[in-house]
């Protein structure tokens, strides 16, 4: 087994926006419970929202498919493992909880138990896609890196690359800022896996965490000195949403996966119309919002690329250890959307991923 990286000394603050979280106008009282609140809405969830118990969360509790499947395991977050063939992607990677208390005052640092057991799932990751910097999208970057392919590459925004530069994180990092597509800009795609997969990085957005409050929205322009150790360490910087092409030997576009795990609705996430007509999606990793704006009947991003398949991401409560019963997140209402959403026609192709769910769809269609 690898030894994981080591987390020094808490780090100086420096130049670095932290404290005081950007707050609704007015007085505000600084209580404990306001300072709690403004720690839950800086990772994008409370610790209030209700028990889960008995949701019919989708997914098998154990892995499924064959090798030419598109397969899915979600882990947290905005965190999935996907596999076609012998290629692996990784999203966002987060796998350690903790507690709402530790996000507000103390260290957040990754724990490497949190995914031991998966390390050895990850060795055909070739790409891992990081939408923005905030800790619940990137904590375990460090401590599962040394288990991916020796060819992965990091595609993340400077901040990102800025965040970890004092880990050396053993894999190569892939600064997209410069290559993001936009619904008049058509970008550029990163080609990785000798040819076999490429990569179209998106402009995306990010919503307030809380009504009224968005916090960590820095942007580094230089590397840490030191090691991350609290959530303020993990400022927001761009945030980016992906188009996946895994390709056939002939280079042809044999499975197309879409990755949006923040997100303010169109025209946030967009590229250029074409670009989604030129071939399907045939699997789409949505974050909760994208599930509210069309369960409201409003824009969505859905209406633009159409995906034959949907896996909703970031319902829950992660200040909760995971063997603890999920609960949502304040602003999310997962029984509601998900009747919603099943009413629709066809809306068999939306689903709710527990955590540790896996999944496998066959063909192209």
């Amino acid at each position: 087994m690898e030894r994981s990286p080591v987390w020094r000394d808490r780090p100086r603050l420096g130049a670095i926006p932290s404290w005081p979280p950007v707050l609704p106008r007015g007085p505000v009282q600084l209580t404990r419970r306001t300072l709690l609140t403004s720690a839950a809405a800086s990772v994008g969830l409370g610790a209030c929202g209700a028990r889960l118990d008995t949701f019919p969360f989708d997914g098998d509790t154990v892995p499924q498919g064959g090798p030419d499947d598109l397969r899915a395991t979600f882990a947290s977050v905005g965190c999935f493992h996907l596999q076609w063939r012998d290629l692996g992607l990784l999203t966002d990677p987060f796998f350690t909880h903790v507690s709402l208390a530790r996000a507000g005052f103390g260290e957040v640092v990754p724990d490497p138990a949190a995914s031991a057991s998966w390390w050895d799932q990850l060795g055909d990751v070739r790409a891992v896609l990081v939408g923005h910097g905030h800790y619940d999208h990137c904590l375990d970057l460090p401590v599962v890196a040394p288990h991916l392919h020796p060819d992965a590459v990091v595609c993340a925004g400077a901040t990102v690359a800025h965040t970890f530069a004092p880990l050396a994180v053993p894999r190569a990092f892939r600064v997209v800022n410069d290559q993001l597509a936009s619904p008049t800009r058509p970008g550029r795609w990163i080609e990785l896996a000798d040819g076999r997969m490429r990569v179209l990085p998106i402009a995306s957005g990010h919503p307030s965490n809380v009504r009224g409050i968005h916090v960590f929205r820095g942007a580094l322009t230089e590397d840490r000195t030191t090691p991350p150790t609290r959530a303020s360490h993990y400022q927001e910087g761009i945030t980016v949403a992906w188009l996946v092409d895994l390709l056939d030997a002939d280079g042809a576009v044999a499975r197309r996966v879409y990755v949006q795990t923040s997100s303010t609705g169109p025209p946030a996430g967009l590229a250029p119309q074409a670009t989604f007509d030129a071939h399907p999606v045939d699997l789409a990793v949505l974050a909760m919002d994208c599930a509210t704006f069309r369960a409201r009947g409003e824009p969505s991003i859905l209406d633009h690329i159409r995906p034959r398949r949907v896996l909703f991401c970031h319902w829950g409560d992660f200040f909760r250890a995971k063997d603890q019963p999920p609960r949502e997140g304040v602003k999310v209402d997962l029984p509601w959307l998900r009747d919603t959403l099943r009413a629709e026609p066809g809306g068999e192709r939306f689903l709710f991923p527990g955590w540790g769910r896996h999944f496998a769809f066959q063909g192209a269609g």
